[in-house]
């Protein structure tokens, strides 16, 4: 019986998707498979591995990016102390902004690339989530009822929609004021927008946070309420094939082998839909990471020789990378949250 409800789930869709999006060879349908016959396709260990693995070659692509930083801050640091020998402040100044200028032209190439790097994955994210959802949906509405596969069948578009917008629109663009605001604060020896920069950086994070806030509210309080009303029309239709004269017995455990199976079914698909999130998302959180801590880094270690400004506008770029991590992760945490708190929740 597994399989025919399997073969009732179309997941060509969902596989097309995958081939596009992924780098690597993944059969959807045989995740699932192996997920229900108890196998493990992907283990912990596997997973720590592959993000060693991506943390070592990003850091050997992102270490030029180091060498460069390093290499415009002992100049800018020599310039400074030359120009202070013959007490001229205007040379001095006019060959910090050079350097200074070289500085913003590199971070603004690494913060830009990793911009593109966040849209891809936000723009895979959405393609996937779109492909999964009618056979995911389908299998909910096997195992629980149509009801609670409505509610999040509608909550899942919606959610896709509104984060199309919110990071098309708002959430990049912000990112990109940032960096701009950066820049321009640490121009100057008076950091005229300090407060600017600042409440730019934490209104981004303020909203990730709300945003994660009010879908785990949304989800948990569905969780609780649109199962449990599916789980009584399930009850209600399994007593009363009990209850038909001579099949009684046989027809409801005939009911509750399906119902099981059609659980057993939805579970393999939620795990399976998370393992590919997982992998979606595992690569690039790694670069952006590793990206985040090498510029953090740097400017931890140009600090004592360079000028404020120079530490200052690299701190910051690190930041946004870090802003950047941080919306990649959320979104990712949002998907996962939506297909656990189903799989969880809906038990037949």
């Amino acid at each position: 019986m597994d399989t025919f409800t399997l073969e009732q789930l179309d997941f060509s869709e969902i596989q097309r998707a995958m081939d596009e999006i992924l780098n690597q060879s993944f059969s959807f349908r045989d995740t699932v498979l192996s997920l229900l016959s108890g196998e493990q396709p992907f283990t912990l260990e596997s997973f720590f591995r592959t993000a060693l693995t991506e943390a070592g070659r990003s850091f050997t692509q992102d270490k030029q990016i180091f060498v460069s930083i390093l290499v415009l801050g002992i100049a800018a640091a020599l310039l400074k102390n030359f120009t202070d020998v013959f007490k001229n402040d205007q040379i001095g100044e006019i060959s910090f902004e050079m350097t200074y200028l070289l500085l913003f032209l590199l971070l603004l190439q690494v913060f830009s690339g990793a911009a593109k790097l966040s849209g891809q994955v936000f723009a895979s994210v959405q393609e996937f989530m779109k492909a999964l959802i009618p056979a995911w949906c389908l299998a909910v509405t096997l195992s629980a009822g149509g009801a609670t596969a409505l509610v999040f069948y509608q909550f899942l578009l919606g959610l896709i929609y509104a984060l199309d917008w919110l990071i098309g629109e708002a959430l990049l663009p912000v990112l990109n004021l940032y960096m701009l605001l950066v820049f321009i604060n640490h121009l100057t020896k008076e950091e005229y927008l300090s407060q600017m920069t600042e409440l730019t950086g934490k209104a981004v994070g303020w909203a990730l946070k709300i945003l994660l806030t009010v879908v785990m509210g949304f989800n948990t309080i569905q969780g609780m309420i649109t199962p449990a009303i599916d789980s009584l029309k399930n009850t209600a239709f399994t007593r009363a094939a009990r209850m038909l004269p001579g099949v009684g017995n046989a027809a409801g455990g005939v009911a509750d082998v399906l119902l099981g199976s059609a659980v057993l079914l939805k579970n393999g698909v939620g795990a399976s839909a998370v393992l590919v999130l997982a992998l979606l998302c595992l690569g690039p959180l790694v670069q952006l990471g590793v990206l985040t801590l090498l510029l953090k880094g740097t400017a931890a270690l140009i600090q004592p020789v360079c000028d404020k400004r120079f530490s200052g506008c690299v701190s910051g770029a690190g930041e946004g990378v870090r802003l950047l991590f941080q919306a990649v992760f959320t979104v990712t945490v949002l998907f996962v949250v939506t297909i656990v708190v189903v799989t969880v929740s809906v038990r037949g």
